[in-house]
């Protein structure tokens, strides 16, 4: 008797489609990442009872539980937006893992709608005055973000507060904050002396803070008309100088705003790329890159 009947294409089929769902399955529960119990709750009422629940929680982990509910719902394409008076009122948990949720929650909806930005602005503000500089700088960033009239009036004396903010990440996550307030109304911030302010902060202490002011700038000069970055060889060898304590990212958003400086001397030129020729033997080919473009430019004087 054959053996084919043994190996019939037919009868293993059924079992094939069953080893692909579980294998499917367990491909999308890794990717999600989340906890069944944390992606299975969608619905709103249920999740408004938990940020609201009044049982004792001195270190907050239902409110952080219920605010990861709301944020992978989100994540999935629910509309959480009913949830803002709920989600708002959690801004004041002294807790940076709920702010963030609570920010990217508000990133998400406020620019849409108007009212859930304005609800919030009282809670930014008590952010803007918290004693840790993460909850600053955070509060900053999220402002910057959203591009509704009452939050751009409220982000103006903070964000000249925070560019002379006495943290350096507060001052660098402000200056970052001048170019998405530039990309939303140009005439602000030149009325304001934003610009200015991050010109000041090239001479700053902290090499991030400088690097950040640097990219800020560019990209200015870049978008605007008539705003042209010129950089004199004082700023330019303050630049170099902190070539050295910044990441990859940070030289070579300095090494670009070298291809803003004018030589009035071939001598100057030649400073400046006896001072950058290390670059070259940088590990990272961004650096090196830019680190040409800027000696075939200085060869030019």
């Amino acid at each position: 008797m054959s053996d084919a009947k043994f190996f019939q294409r037919g009868k293993y089929q059924p079992h094939q489609t069953q080893v692909r769902k579980v294998v499917r399955r367990k491909q999308q529960i890794a990717v999600c990442g989340f906890c069944g119990d944390i992606i299975g709750v969608g619905k709103v009422h249920d999740l408004r009872l938990e940020l609201t629940s009044e049982k004792k929680d001195p270190r907050h982990q239902r409110k952080k539980v219920a605010m990861k509910k709301v944020v992978a719902n989100m994540t999935m394409g629910n509309d959480m937006s009913a949830l803002y008076h709920e989600v708002i009122a959690c801004m004041h948990i002294p807790d940076l893992e709920v702010k963030k949720m609570v920010y990217l929650f508000l990133i998400n909806y406020a620019r849409a709608r108007a009212e859930i930005a304005n609800h919030a602005v009282n809670g930014f503000e008590d952010d803007l005055n918290d004693a840790n500089p993460l909850t600053r700088a955070m509060a900053i960033r999220t402002m910057g973000y959203i591009y509704v009239e009452r939050v751009i009036e409220s982000l103006i004396d903070p964000l000249r507060h925070c560019l002379r903010d006495r943290d350096p990440y507060v001052r660098k996550t402000a200056a970052m904050a001048v170019l998405k307030l530039y990309m939303f109304d140009r005439s602000l911030v030149e009325e304001e002396k934003f610009l200015d302010m991050l010109k000041d902060l090239l001479a700053d202490s902290n090499p991030s803070v400088v690097a950040n002011a640097v990219a800020a700038l560019t990209e200015v000069s870049e978008r605007s008309p008539h705003i042209k970055l010129k950089l004199n060889m004082k700023i330019a060898g303050k630049l170099i100088t902190a070539l050295n304590e910044c990441n990859e990212w940070g030289q070579i958003y300095i090494l670009e705003s070298l291809m803003y400086v004018t030589p009035q001397t071939s001598e100057d030129a030649e400073t400046v790329i006896e001072r950058i020729l290390p670059r070259l033997q940088h590990g990272n080919s961004g650096v090196v890159l830019v680190s040409v473009k800027v000696i075939a430019y200085m060869m030019n004087y």
